[in-house]
């Protein structure tokens, strides 16, 4: 069954530097229309698309902030969905709140963003003083709680060159998974460009050193919008390999006219690649970066990959391409 992305609205107690939902909220805000659904409508939602899939990703805006919270994830219970929760963990840090999710222990798992290893950095993507601390003590809770869970950093301009400490951090907190992102520069990413978007170029040798601590750390890692060229030594954690497995995953973006839509599709037609890529080993899996990353960077800084043709998702992601380039004598 395929996964149903649930957007429950775009209220939320960070402001993230890089927030990709900043232009539908600002549409909502245009046309007059309210910033969250109701919960008749998530709840409508939910039920339709049940038959669609089986693993609910909940998420906004920040969905715990809603006093309707509880009734969301009880009612996906009763649907018989899977929950993946996608928040900032802020709310986690009052213990008696983080307790109730007891009552959801065999259905739910969870995605906290953190964006730095210190209260300074993390406080400035958020721009939200104290959501650090929040944040933090949150993890703590849901894992003395016996929660496992996995932690979201989205790359930044701010945060890149210290990406080793904070999986250090994630280390240190118990965390299983570490999603490193690449940020999708729409939103208040596209806003501000020139203060969030880093090169990729640029962050490439500490994702390198990231993905080396988290390796030794035994943490699960993904890679997200990640040019194989960018991901020397890295490449079974690419993301997009584990979703090209997939053929069905579905999107609703509240405030967008286009209504449902397949994630599976829609999200090979936002990306691009260049001539040059079609001489790279990966080609044939590899998605390129974000469309407007193309547009405005060019694509000098992408290098193919010399080598036998690799073409098999499962060969990838078992890291057998990488004995094999090694045997060949062939290097990045």
């Amino acid at each position: 069954m395929a996964t149903i992305d649930l957007k429950v609205g775009y209220s939320c107690n960070d402001a993230c530097i890089h927030c990709v939902v900043d232009d539908f909220r600002d549409s909502l805000k245009e046309k007059h229309l309210k910033q969250d659904k109701s919960l008749a409508e998530i709840t409508e939602e939910m039920t339709a698309a049940r038959c669609r899939g089986d693993l609910l990703v909940v998420t906004g805006g920040e969905p715990t902030i809603r006093p309707d919270f509880w009734e969301i994830l009880t009612c996906a219970k009763e649907l018989g969905y899977r929950i993946m929760l996608q928040s900032n963990g802020r709310a986690f840090s009052k213990y008696e709140f983080a307790e109730k999710l007891k009552d959801f222990r065999s259905i739910i798992s969870f995605c906290i963003a953190l964006h730095g290893h210190t209260a300074e950095i993390h406080d400035t993507v958020t721009q939200r003083p104290g959501s650090f601390a929040e944040t933090v003590q949150g993890l703590k809770n849901i894992h003395s709680l016996g929660f496992v869970f996995g932690n979201k950093i989205v790359i930044s301009k701010y945060n890149y060159a210290i990406l080793p400490q904070l999986c250090e951090k994630l280390a240190e907190l118990h965390s299983s998974r570490a999603d490193i992102a690449y940020p999708h520069a729409v939103g208040r990413a596209g806003k501000f460009w020139e203060k969030v978007v880093p090169a990729y170029s640029d962050i490439a040798p500490f994702v390198a050193r990231a993905v080396k601590v988290l390796e030794n750390a035994g943490i699960s890692i993904g890679l997200e919008t990640f040019p194989f060229c960018m991901a020397e030594g890295g490449e079974q954690y690419i993301g997009e390999l584990q979703q090209q497995m997939q053929t069905y995953a579905e999107i609703n973006q509240y405030g967008s006219d286009a209504g449902i839509e397949n994630w599976s599709k829609l999200r090979l037609s936002i990306k691009r690649k260049f001539p040059r890529c079609r001489g790279c080993r990966f080609n044939l899996l590899c998605e390129g970066p974000w469309s407007e990353y193309a547009l405005k960077c060019g694509g000098e800084e992408f290098k193919p990959v010399y080598g036998e043709r690799c073409g098999d998702v499962r060969h990838v992601m078992s890291g057998k391409h990488r004995i094999e380039f090694q045997e060949a004598g062939l290097f990045f």
